[in-house]
């Protein structure tokens, strides 16, 4: 399966933000919402990333361009968990995600977790050229396995890297790299005890790194009136990842404990997006 997404925004007549043009192949499909009042925001356009498929197999490759147009703005959901499947003849799976905001467009792209069944093998990449005055913020929520199968670090590997140039300079790099079966991913200053691990990644390049250290303070002590640091069940922590950027990162037992963690993170970000600029 080779299928393929391409996406832009653009600006109504009423200011609003609306799909300029959207291209998809089978399993994908795109589910635009009614351009309603969401969270303060009235010029956002949200959009469900849907896929008919049970998940990816060997030799499945996912490629997925979006593109935001000066000062739109969108929130991309996806319709449920990404599933690696079992690929016992060696092949993998790979996704290739790349995006472009333009000046003062925002982005808020959370998907539902992704899940390594027992022998998946995926790589990912996922590329993001912003300009100046944008917003990005992306998560991503990975599991080990069908933990309540009994399934723990089974997978064969996951190679996942994510580049954010701003104006074509390099700010922030992450790279994962799971080989279960060459390196114990579940020992002290890996994983340890925890299944899922969880990353929030918000960019504004409209902000200089004082602001950006203060937002990364700002943040950790409003999850802290709600979630402890260090917990049996889940471990996160805040930190300035560049001048234009924070992360958020943490481990849990469960998705959902993850889910509702970013969500809530995601949701305070939002509302203090004026306040960095």
């Amino acid at each position: 399966m080779h299928s393929r997404l391409t996406l832009a925004t653009r600006r109504n007549a009423a200011g609003q933000t609306v799909l300029g043009s959207c291209f998809y192949t089978p399993p994908i499909k795109i589910l635009t919402l009614p351009n309603t009042h969401i969270n303060g925001e009235r010029d956002t356009l949200a959009a469900i990333q849907m896929s008919s498929s049970p998940g990816l197999l060997a030799g499945d490759t996912i490629n997925i361009d979006i593109h935001l147009t000066a000062d739109t703005r969108l929130k991309l959901f996806t319709q449920a968990f990404t599933r690696i499947q079992a690929m016992p003849n060696g092949g993998e799976a790979q996704q290739h995600i790349h995006i472009q905001l333009d000046s003062g467009s925002r982005l808020y792209y959370l998907p539902h977790p992704l899940v390594l069944h027992t022998d998946a093998a995926l790589t990912q990449n996922t590329e993001i050229a912003l300009t100046d005055n944008c917003i990005l913020m992306l998560g991503e929520i990975i599991a080990c396995g069908r933990v309540l199968n009994g399934e723990y670090w089974h997978f064969r590997h996951l190679s996942s890297h994510v580049h954010i140039h701003h104006n074509q300079r390099l700010i922030l790099a992450d790279n994962t790299q799971w080989q279960p079966q060459q390196q114990a991913l579940n020992v002290i200053g890996q994983m340890e005890h925890f299944s899922h691990q969880a990353c929030l990644y918000y960019v504004h390049t409209g902000c200089n790194a004082v602001h950006i250290r203060e937002l990364a303070n700002r943040l950790h002590e409003a999850l802290l009136l709600h979630w402890q640091e260090h917990h049996h069940d889940y471990l996160w922590g805040v930190s300035q990842a560049s001048s234009h950027a924070l992360c958020l990162r943490a481990l849990a037992l469960q998705a959902q404990t993850l889910q509702q963690l970013l969500e809530q993170a995601a949701a305070w970000l939002r509302r203090h997006d004026a306040d960095t600029v």
